[in-house]
């Protein structure tokens, strides 16, 4: 789920160019059909974090935009305006924020953003769903329960509301040959779907998962694989980002003393491999476009 603590907020900065990168054309271009001829739209975007989503596609959906951003930290949705403003200035735009709004002015163009601090597992009692074209959700759903997605899901087709998924976690792969890599993943997967206090998240399943609900409920769904490629030299930074994050995730899984200490032993050999710009890393993710069909 695409939220952070600012301390964070590089990592999120970081990625945006892989995220760009891996999204998949054919997924994509099934939401811009959908919406063809359209003027205006309305777009709430769940887990909206530093705003990528919206980054990202303001400028390729129509003239009239309003994006409602869900977000549990209202300090990242605050930098997510300020990173916003900042981006269309550069490409000609008027931005004017007030509190937690933000407009964008270009000739024809008009995007207004507004953020809510919450989760968008309460969605329905946060916006008016009825005056909403399109959810768009990035790095979110694998970090929820299958049951909390019912409910999510349903409400959806209940209102035959589209839904742009992207960044759906199903595995990833290193350019080695080290025979510890796929016992060292499970244990960072495994950080993932652990039992906690709203149950297991879906984790790499999310996409199978996903794809079988929908399609069994008779919506149209068009999948496709994305993947970050985060190659040698040029990828250090997120390389460095993602064993971080995968060390901070994997040594809470493990118990036994001989694994602590070889999963330490594996994370420090791929940060060396990093630090010499060796290291390839492969990340599949899935993204998802649904309507009605």
């Amino acid at each position: 789920m695409e939220t952070a603590t600012l301390a964070n907020i590089h990592w999120y900065d970081e990625r945006f160019e892989y995220d760009c990168q891996a999204r998949n054309p054919q997924v994509e271009q099934a939401c811009f059909h959908h919406f063809f001829g359209r003027k205006s739209m309305t777009i709430v975007d769940l887990g909206s974090g530093t705003g990528s989503n919206c980054l990202y596609f303001f400028e390729k959906f129509p003239e009239q935009q309003k994006w409602i951003f869900i977000e549990t930290q209202e300090n990242v949705s605050q930098y997510a305006l300020k990173r916003l403003s900042k981006s269309a200035t550069e490409k000609g735009y008027k931005a004017v924020q007030k509190e937690n709004k933000l407009t964008l002015t270009k000739e024809e163009r008009n995007i207004s953003i507004e953020y809510i601090t919450a989760s968008f597992l309460d969605l329905v009692d946060l916006v008016n769903l009825d005056e909403v074209d399109l959810v768009m959700a990035s790095a979110a759903f694998d970090l929820i329960s299958f049951p909390q997605f019912i409910q999510f899901g349903s409400v959806l087709l209940e209102k035959k509301l589209p839904l742009l998924t992207t960044l759906n976690y199903a595995e990833m792969n290193f350019d080695s040959e080290e025979p510890t890599d796929v016992f060292c993943i499970e244990k960072y997967e495994s950080f993932m779907n652990r039992p906690q206090e709203f149950g297991k998240a879906m984790g790499k399943k999310c996409p199978r998962i996903l794809v079988d609900f929908f399609q069994k409920q008779e919506a149209e769904v068009v999948v496709g694989s994305s993947t970050w490629r985060l190659e040698g030299e040029p990828a250090k930074a997120m390389n460095f980002h993602l064993l971080n994050f995968m060390e901070a995730a994997a040594i809470q899984m493990i118990e036994d003393e001989d694994e602590q200490v070889l999963f330490e032993k594996w994370i420090n050999g791929k940060r060396k491999l990093t630090n010499e710009g060796k290291l390839n890393t492969y990340v599949q993710y899935y993204d998802l476009f649904v309507s009605n069909r």
